[in-house]
């Protein structure tokens, strides 16, 4: 667990000397959007390079006839914006429950299996709204004991609102 944490530490250290004075505002947010699988909702706070944001995403249907869903916490980079594009990586911690038919539930959690990663594209239209394209590595629980997983990869869109 210790290692996790500091992996995260880590890696965020060469994305804040990427901040100018400009992007140093504080910011908060909030977007919702789907993918093929289902919702995804989103609530973050920072920087507009730095930010730590908790969602929540629909993995729809998985191995076995099972239905998964996930909420993470992840600290995201952003690049510096440049005509109102930018690139974005997140990586977190997070908890999945699969639900199996006859209501078995399983689940990977916070740093049992439960990190992930997600890359994506931010298009900022004006000061307040932004809409998001991004590509997610989520694990998930596979079987009714928990001791088999898998992997999904959610591709979601959404819009969001910056306070």
């Amino acid at each position: 667990m210790k290692r996790c944490l500091a992996a995260i530490a880590l890696a965020s250290l060469p994305f804040a000397a990427l901040a100018d004075d400009a992007a140093s505002t504080s910011q908060f947010y909030a977007a919702g959007g789907g993918g093929a699988q289902g919702a995804s909702f989103s609530l973050g706070g920072g920087t507009k390079v730095d930010a730590l944001e908790i969602h929540s995403i629909d993995l729809g249907r998985v191995s076995n006839g099972g239905t998964a869903k996930f909420m993470g916490l992840a600290l995201v980079q952003n690049a510096t914006p440049k005509n109102g594009f930018n690139f974005l990586f997140r990586i977190g911690i997070g908890r999945e429950t699969t639900t199996f038919p006859g209501g078995a539930k399983a689940s990977r959690d916070w740093f049992n299996n439960g990190i992930y990663f997600g890359i994506g594209e931010q298009y900022q239209a004006n000061s307040h709204l932004a809409f998001r394209a991004e590509l997610y590595r989520i694990p998930y629980a596979a079987s009714a004991n928990g001791k088999s997983s898998g992997v999904r990869y959610p591709v979601t869109l959404s819009a969001m609102y910056v306070f």
